[in-house]
């Protein structure tokens, strides 16, 4: 051939597979009229790929002069149907393709190799004889073979008939006869991977008996429509699914419903055919190439809207499952509702679905922060996405909530402390938004994302430090769990409000739960000598409350307040070196109040929030789900092919 043939293969074939030799061989032998093909596979063993022997015979017309010279010139076709490149994969694999073809009282033999001149050798024979022609494949070139499917004939079986499923049911339809048959003689087989001689044959009686229905839609006026040929079957003992456009009398795959899409023991096919399709497949058959004024996403969606409406009426647990995944959406990812793609097809993948949605909502957020100016279309989006995004934070309240809720006597302090707020680390309502997912401290209640400041297990003099905003006048290494601090500027002499927390791990022991109420009347005692300006010292003591626990409280005077679980307060004055007394109102709380009053307080936010958005949502113009088409019914299956 006048082309440099190693370049011209990684043009035109840029993902080469095995199977498309095959595949090349076969269409080559379907338009030369070939009723029997016969493709015999021969190999010591899948590890010694020099010895594969690959030879394909068939009893269609043959090389006379006319197919010859096209075969010998590259890219020289008869029709819009063919590329005149499927010859070139041979050479991809193998180095060397022996060639006999008879027919009539001719026979001609040549070589196809990267040196191909274009030259055979034509013998005229004594008597016409029965069309034959024999390609013979050997010298393979590669490295390995990557698949024992590449070989074994129940494989290519399938394979085949997926690729040929066009020009195989067009002949069943047209009555005509084929039989390929398929024969593999393995010298050493393989048990464990299923390799051993064997073989299979294709017949019209293999192929599926297809349903269709005529897709008529604005963006297909020009073309008389799509139809849809499919079949779905149930009980078939594995998951299969084919969907795939006919283009050129075969098949090219679209990608339009992952396999894990359909229920096991289910099998699925999807064919799609138009005169939008002729002439559209790229050079190795591999990929769709639409035209110009065709928008592939818009085609895209309109075959899944189809293919939904078909799954949805054959295997009604596809739409109970989608369902129950929709409740679990709302109800859980309420802030993405309205970005969820309602044109799914077949089981809806969550993680996809999440991060889709996850993706629509950040792309609408940063149009909208994007905005130079705000109009009353902008403005209106910006108010929904704060509210998404207020949903969104709530949802990680309940995540908190929910390991709170978890704690259980084997949590040590040190965990229960760090799920409040990291120890050791301070925070400051100017970076309110940055620590928002890191400080809980609204766990003990909402009020407390107020603060001016948080200091988690800092030493009592650098809380003073902190509260004075000058050199503590002490030197104390005690460590309160949490202080927080709510003032406007401690400099200017205004009032200062402190709160303290102090947390114990899960225990019964009554000293240990004491000794945290006394230690927090000892730190207010500093914070009172050493901090003139505070002028309220609120104190909560986070413990286990037993029943004895309970009865302790009430002996000190502790006042039970109402809550879902169990809180006691008292107010305790202490006094400052200068006379004057700073109110200390001190909360003991049991663990499960504090989980169960931020549940309630978030929960009423939640449904709030939720129900709002829901509404927003419905008031919007919804995309059909499989639904019927704007403005017309769908049309019932109404025919059977081949």
């Amino acid at each position: 051939m006048d082309i440099e043939t190693p370049n011209a293969i990684k043009l035109f074939f840029p993902n080469p597979s095995l199977v498309q030799v095959f595949f090349e061989a076969i269409a080559n032998s379907l338009d030369a009229g070939a009723k029997e093909i016969s493709i015999q596979i021969e190999i010591q063993k899948l590890s010694a790929p020099g010895s594969l022997k690959i030879s394909i015979t068939d009893d269609g017309f043959g090389f006379t002069p006319e197919s010859f010279e096209r075969f010998a010139r590259l890219l020289k076709t008869r029709d819009l149907f063919h590329k005149g490149l499927g010859r070139l994969v041979f050479l991809n694999y193998f180095g060397r393709v022996a060639v006999e073809s008879t027919w009539g009282a001719n026979r001609r033999t040549f070589v196809f190799t990267d040196s191909f001149d274009g030259e055979s050798d034509v013998e005229a024979l004594q008597a016409e004889q029965p069309n034959r022609t024999t390609l013979v494949f050997t010298d393979f070139t590669g490295e390995r073979i990557k698949s024992y499917d590449d070989l074994k004939p129940g494989a290519l079986k399938g394979r085949i008939i997926e690729q040929f499923l066009p020009t195989l049911l067009e002949r069943r339809r047209n009555k005509q006869d084929f039989v390929i048959k398929i024969d593999l003689q393995a010298i050493e087989s393989n048990a464990e991977k299923d390799f051993f001689s064997t073989s299979e044959v294709i017949t019209p009686a293999d192929l599926p008996q297809l349903e269709s229905v005529l897709i008529k839609d604005p963006l297909l006026d020009a073309y008389d429509g799509i139809t849809m040929f499919y079949q779905v079957k149930a009980g078939m003992g594995e998951r299969t699914c084919l969907i795939a456009a006919s283009i050129d009398k075969r098949t090219i795959h679209l990608d339009l419903l992952d396999p894990t899409s359909v229920p096991p023991n289910h099998s699925v096919i999807f064919l799609f055919s138009s005169a939008l399709f002729e002439g559209t497949a790229d050079t190795s058959r591999q990929k769709l190439v639409l035209p110009a004024a065709i928008s592939e996403g818009d085609l895209l969606r309109l075959l899944r809207r189809e293919i939904g409406k078909v799954l949805a009426e054959k295997i009604p647990q596809i739409g109970e499952r989608n369902t129950q995944t929709k409740e679990q959406f709302e109800k859980r990812f309420p802030h993405l509702l309205g970005y969820f793609e309602e044109s799914t097809v077949g089981i809806i993948d969550k993680d996809e679905a999440l991060d889709i949605a996850q993706r629509k909502f950040f792309r609408a957020q940063k149009e909208v922060l994007q905005c130079d100016t705000l109009d009353d279309a902008t403005y209106e989006k910006s108010l929904e996405l704060s509210s998404r995004t207020l949903t969104e934070y709530i949802l990680y309240r309940e995540k908190i909530i929910r390991r709170m809720k978890e704690m259980t006597k084997t949590n040590s302090e040190a965990e229960i402390h760090n799920l409040i707020a990291p120890r050791y680390e301070q925070f400051h309502q100017h970076g309110l938004v940055n620590d928002i997912y890191r400080n809980n401290a609204w766990l003990l209640d909402d009020k407390f994302m107020s603060f001016q400041t948080i200091l988690s297990e800092a030493q009592m003099d650098s809380v003073i430090e902190a509260i004075t905003l000058q050199d503590a006048p002490i030197k104390d290494e005690g460590r309160p769990d949490v202080t927080m601090i709510f003032s406007g500027d401690p400099a200017a002499a205004t009032a200062v409000d402190v709160v303290v927390v102090e947390l114990k791990k899960i225990t019964d022991e009554e000293k240990d739960n004491q000794f945290v109420i006394n230690q927090l009347l000892a730190r207010a005692r500093k914070l009172a000598a050493h901090c003139p300006y505070v002028q309220c010292i609120w104190y909560y003591a986070v413990i286990h409350i037993n029943d004895e626990m309970e009865q302790s409280l009430l002996q000190q005077k502790f006042v039970p307040l109402f809550s879902k679980g169990r809180v006691f307060y008292n107010e305790f004055a202490t006094r400052r070196p200068d006379g004057t007394t700073a109110p200390t109102p001190t909360f003991v709380l049991s663990f499960d109040a504090i989980v169960a009053d931020a549940e309630c307080r978030n929960h009423t936010f939640l449904e709030i929030l939720r129900d709002g958005i829901k509404r927003r949502v419905e008031k919007q113009t919804t995309p059909p789900f499989f639904g019927e088409r704007e403005g017309q019914p769908w049309p019932s299956p109404n025919s059977k092919l081949g």
